[in-house]
């Protein structure tokens, strides 16, 4: 369902709730993906020439990363590499407005250190490495109040137009099948992906449940934009190193922190704190 509520504080209250509900699984995160994620970390070079970690994302991926109207860069992601920073004595160089397909590039070449904030798929899982999780976010379909259609599962968007940001990823399951049987632009109008569901270019949009839901109330577009209940899919949220970055060493006692913080609900205070503050930017 979609999370109405009488003020925009009272909606990102139902958001939060969504999101920190999930938070529960990241501690049963599937044991051969964990044992994966341990093996690789053990194998790791020692972090001792890594004194600054140089910091790529998503702007406008809100509660992940996003850039607020000040400049500011910051988000759950950044919040988690701001502690774990201060606890080894590192410096963060923030660079959330380097477009996405130009920091998987850098990030590849060992020009960043470590993308905050992205899904799991075999082929970046062969080039990159990948911390624990620390989020979860369910992949949902937007549509236009006037012009809904029932979907349940991937293939009830066959024979439509959609939408999605250009050079994200949304999991090995979704990419394939849209590759292979969907209409889907690769949209790079970044927080303004709607336009092209409101003009009527796509019938629906594919975004983060989170992503798009602060769209919609940042955009004032509560009464013409819908959010499609059951997810589509719903995906965990990891750092994702360089394997030629120094401070690939400090990813197994990332885990133990992000671990921690999920324990003693710091992650949950830390995500409706950025919801509310997405929220009042909008207001």
């Amino acid at each position: 369902m979609l999370c109405i509520g009488p003020s925009l504080r009272a909606v990102c209250g139902c958001i939060s709730a969504v999101l920190i509900g999930g938070l529960a699984s990241l501690m049963t995160f599937p044991a051969a993906a964990e044992n994966a994620i341990l093996a690789q970390t053990q194998n790791t070079p020692p972090a001792s020439n890594c004194r600054k970690l140089s910091v790529g994302g998503a702007d406008g991926w809100e509660p992940i990363t996003y850039i607020r109207d000040d400049g500011q860069q910051t988000g759950l992601a950044i919040d988690i590499l701001q502690d774990y920073a201060n606890r080894h004595d590192l410096k963060l160089d923030l660079n959330l407005d380097i477009p996405w397909t130009r920091a998987i590039q850098m990030l590849s070449k060992g020009e960043l250190d470590v993308i905050a904030g992205a899904y799991f798929t075999h082929e970046r899982d062969q080039v990159h490495f990948y911390s624990a999780p620390f989020a979860n976010d369910d992949i949902m379909v937007f549509q236009r109040n006037d012009n809904r259609f029932p979907v349940v599962e991937l293939s009830d968007l066959i024979g439509y137009d959609g939408a999605r940001p250009q050079g994200g990823s949304y999991g090995d399951y979704i990419d394939r099948f849209a590759e292979q049987r969907l209409n889907m632009i690769f949209s790079p109008t970044g927080n303004r992906i709607f336009d092209v569901l409101m003009n009527g270019r796509v019938d629906y949009v594919m975004l983060g449940r989170f992503d798009g839901l602060t769209n919609i109330y940042r955009d004032n577009l509560i009464d013409d934009i819908i959010v499609v209940e059951p997810p589509i899919d719903s995906n965990k949220v990891h750092f994702m190193f360089s394997r030629k970055s120094p401070c690939m060493g400090h990813v197994r006692n990332l885990n133990i922190l992000i671990e921690q913080l999920a324990e003693d609900g710091t992650l949950d205070q830390w995500t409706e704190n950025h919801l509310l503050d997405v929220s009042e930017g909008a207001s």
